[in-house]
């Protein structure tokens, strides 16, 4: 394959699409302001008398009026539906909090991921990328060359090693597989919790989607109509502090993380698939390239993965091009 072939079948097409998506969502907001049409944002949205705001806020607003309210109840129970089809997927998609944490803190994202190499080791992947250290993502990658005893997968059966790489090894497994309980849920219990004492939604004073696109309604009434507020510096300092100082919001802090992985149970769609023959682990290379690249350190062989954003990273990273996202099995 040519260098020009290899390049284009690198192409982070997943990446590229979540970038078309999340400029869609603010040209979605700005053309509700310039037609003046009511639209809203992601976080609150609607058209003339149908409005709906994100599940969190749903619950929010019966915690904070002490009532099941039937608006609020309903599109909750909308929302839930939609979650039970593309699982996590507003996490990689649509939130704002992954492209602010990348232009704030470009080189540690490029730390993360550009040393990851193909995520094969030095004992079974010769010619491929190999990182310095399984539990180092950040650690520079190296090349390693092939030797006459080496196994290489795309000439398996001919090579030396052939009897060791027909012996395939088990999938290497995610720190987040499975139903995951930790800090984020402490939070949600905290936020809902709030809302109930104090008797309106006080995590939205902070969350960094509303904060977002107050931010850029904020800056169109600047230009536009030339209105200046305190909000277009109290809000960007604390959406700066949420992206730097707290640099582990999505999987540590964020309630709206919390609540959809738990709902995510219900999905079983659009979910990663991995191809048992083709994966590189079922000829005994020691390969770990999909779960060193999810975000989420999730392993796609796994059968349960609530936590899996649809990202698509795994996808890309895969040397042997094995996994995929379907709609079903």
């Amino acid at each position: 394959m040519s260098d020009k072939e290899n390049s284009a079948s690198k192409k982070p097409r997943f990446r590229t699409a979540r970038g078309w998506v999340a400029f869609a969502c603010v040209a979605f907001a700005l053309a509700g302001m310039a037609f003046r049409v009511g639209i809203g944002t992601p976080s609150a949205f609607g058209i003339q008398q149908i409005s709906a705001i994100c599940p969190l806020g749903a619950l929010e607003t019966m915690a904070g009026a002490k009532s099941v309210m039937l608006h609020p109840l309903l599109l909750f129970v909308l929302v839930v539906v939609l979650i039970a089809l593309v699982g996590k997927a507003f996490c990689a998609w649509m939130c704002p909090v992954p492209w602010l944490q990348k232009f704030f803190r470009p080189r540690k994202h490029r730390a993360a991921n550009g040393g990851v190499g193909h995520g094969v080791s030095a004992k079974s992947g010769a010619g491929h990328g190999v990182p310095a250290s399984r539990n180092d993502p950040g650690a520079a990658s190296v090349q390693v060359e092939p030797s006459a005893t080496a196994c290489i997968p795309s000439a398996c059966a001919a090579c030396a090693g052939a009897a060791a790489c027909a012996k395939a090894l088990a999938p290497v497994g995610g720190a987040r597989d499975g139903v995951q309980l930790d800090s984020r849920h402490a939070v949600l219990v905290g936020t809902l919790a709030s809302a109930a004492v104090f008797g309106f939604p006080v995590f939205c004073l902070i969350c960094p989607v509303g904060l977002t696109f107050a931010t850029i309604i904020g800056l169109w009434n600047l230009v536009q109509f030339n209105e200046p507020s305190w909000a277009l510096i109290i809000f960007p300092i604390i959406l700066i502090a949420e992206v730097t100082v707290l640099r582990k919001w999505c999987s540590k802090i964020c309630p709206i993380s919390a609540l959809v992985s738990l709902l995510s149970n219900l999905n079983v769609t659009l979910r990663p698939r991995v191809k048992a023959d083709v994966c590189l682990r079922s000829r005994g290379v020691d390969c770990h390239a999909c779960v060193d690249a999810c975000p989420e350190q999730l392993d796609p062989h796994s059968g349960r993965i609530p936590e899996c954003s649809k990202c698509g990273k795994c996808v890309e990273a895969c040397p042997a091009k094995a996994i995929s996202i379907k709609l079903l099995k």
